[in-house]
């Protein structure tokens, strides 16, 4: 009896999800860290509060987590391609196999790359101030 044929969306939202996840976090992140210091034309009287903080944290956090899980989907995708089928050959996998390991490799590649890029952009919001001016 042969296994039913795979979803192709399974691996290519692996290979999607770093990439995603990092966009996420410096689109949102920026705009929250902008209106919390500039929420009209000139830069806010006071010191943004705690709330802008955490909502960074937050956002940087989840999006490290969406990047972890298409680290963890795409590796679930190379040990699946990487088993032997029954009746086939150890020497030789199928075209299918080969774009499937590929695809799985560069999932975790991506995901691996575009979390520790989440993680450099998480570092200023645990160690700077916010709304940091040279001159004031």
């Amino acid at each position: 009896m042969s296994q039913a044929p795979r979803s192709r969306v399974v691996p290519l939202l692996a290979l999607a999800a770093g990439p995603a996840a990092w966009v996420v976090q410096l689109i949102v992140g920026y705009g929250i860290s902008s209106l919390a210091c500039y929420p009209h034309d000139a830069p806010a009287a006071r010191a943004p509060g705690a709330g802008e903080h955490g909502a960074l944290i937050a956002l940087n956090l989840a999006c490290l987590l969406v990047a972890a899980i298409g680290f963890a989907v795409a590796g679930t995708e190379w040990r699946r391609s990487r088993a032997p089928k029954p009746g086939a050959s150890n020497d030789v996998l199928p075209a299918a196999m080969g774009r499937a390991r590929f695809l799985a490799a560069c999932g975790m590649l991506s995901a691996t790359g575009f979390a520790i890029a989440i993680l450099f952009d998480t570092a200023p919001i645990l160690g700077a101030p916010a709304c940091w001016r040279l001159f004031g």
